[in-house]
C-alpha cells in the first residue's frame, strides 16, 4: 500500500536567515505562515477586482489533459465571466485554467497590493523590479496542474491569496519512480496512482499538504508537484536560482533539459554569477515568462 508522508515544516514568521540556512541550502520544502497576511492584496484580490482593474486585458488559460496542454485566449472580462458562472453552478464544464500568466507586468498597479514583500528570502540580485518574475494562477475549484517539475528547475516560492490548494509533493530523488515524459512531466497521477501501469510508484514518497490563504510555500530545485484548487483560487509564484542552483541547472543540459531552457538559466547565469544588472538580463529573459512548456 502506498505510504503518505507528512514531513514538512509548518514555520511562523521565519525570517530570511532561517529560511535561507534552514530551507534553501538543505533542499526542504516549508510552509511559512504570519509574513504576508497583511498584504492589501487579501481584502482586494477577486474576480470582480481583476476585472475592473482591466476588462479589456487579453490572456489566456490552459486545459490539461492526457498529456496535452491546450491554449484558449479571453479578455480578463471573459474569463472571469466564466469562473462566475461556474461557480453558481451556471456552466457544468470545467472551466480552462490561468496558468502561468505575467499578471504584475500586465498591471502593474497591483505591486502595491503585496507590500511589504520578503526580499530577504531572495538573492539581492532579484530586488530590481522582482516583481517581472512572478506568474500568476487563477482558476475555478478543481482547477489542477499535472504532476511536474518547474523547468528550469529554480526555486519556487509560492503565494496562495484566495482559496487554498492541495500540493502533493515529491522530493528530486523520487522522479525516478513517476515515470517522466517531455522533460518535466510525470505520467502518474498522484491522486489516483495506477500502481497496475505505473509500479515504480509504490516506492515514492509523496507529501500532500493544503496551503491556505496568506501561506508562502517553499518547493527546491526539482520538486515535483500535482496542484489542485479546492476552492476559486488566486495565487501567484517566483521562480529564482541561487548561485548553485543556476549552476545545476547548466549542468542539467547533459541530462536532457531543452537548449531554450538551457539559454534562460544561462541569462540568470550572467546575472547571478558575473553581476550583469538584472535590467539588461530581463530584457532577454522576459519571453520565459510566455514560455509554454
Amino acid at each position: 500500500m502506498l505510504a503518505f508522508s507528512s514531513e514538512i515544516d509548518r514555520c511562523y514568521q521565519l525570517s530570511g536567515e532561517e529560511f535561507i540556512s534552514n530551507y534553501v541550502n538543505k533542499s526542504r520544502p516549508v510552509i511559512i505562515s504570519g509574513v504576508i497576511q497583511n498584504w492589501n492584496g487579501f481584502s482586494k484580490w477577486s474576480l470582480p477586482y481583476f476585472r475592473t482593474a482591466a476588462p479589456n486585458l487579453k490572456i489566456y488559460a490552459k486545459h490539461f489533459h492526457d498529456g496535452q496542454i491546450k491554449i484558449e485566449n479571453f479578455t480578463l472580462q471573459e474569463y472571469a465571466d466564466i469562473l462566475e458562472k461556474y461557480e453558481q453552478g451556471k456552466n457544468h464544464n470545467q472551466p480552462p485554467y490561468c496558468h502561468d500568466l505575467p499578471l504584475f507586468s500586465l498591471i502593474p498597479s497591483l505591486v502595491k497590493d503585496v507590500q511589504p514583500f520578503p526580499l530577504n528570502y531572495l538573492p539581492k540580485w532579484y530586488a530590481y523590479k522582482w516583481w517581472c518574475y512572478c506568474q500568476f494562477f487563477i482558476g475555478a475549484s478543481q482547477s489542477f496542474t499535472p504532476l511536474h517539475f518547474d523547468c528550469l528547475l529554480t526555486n519556487n516560492l509560492f503565494f496562495q491569496i484566495v482559496g487554498r490548494k492541495l500540493f502533493t509533493l515529491l522530493l528530486s530523488e523520487d522522479s525516478q519512480y513517476c515515470y517522466r515524459y517531455n522533460w518535466r512531466w510525470f505520467k502518474v497521477d498522484p491522486e489516483q496512482p495506477d500502481l497496475q501501469q505505473y509500479p515504480l510508484y509504490k516506492n515514492a514518497r509523496p507529501m500532500k499538504v493544503i496551503v491556505n490563504p496568506g501561506e508562502i510555500l517553499y518547493m527546491p530545485p526539482g520538486t515535483l508537484h500535482h496542484v489542485r484548487s479546492l476552492d476559486t483560487s488566486i495565487s501567484f509564484n517566483i521562480d529564482w536560482h541561487t548561485e548553485h542552483s543556476v549552476l545545476q541547472g547548466l549542468a542539467a543540459s547533459l541530462k536532457g533539459m531543452p537548449l531554450k531552457n538551457v539559454y534562460y538559466n544561462f541569462l540568470l547565469a550572467l546575472g547571478l554569477i558575473f553581476k550583469v544588472p538584472p535590467q539588461i538580463v530581463f530584457r532577454f529573459y522576459k519571453s520565459y515568462l510566455n514560455y509554454i512548456s
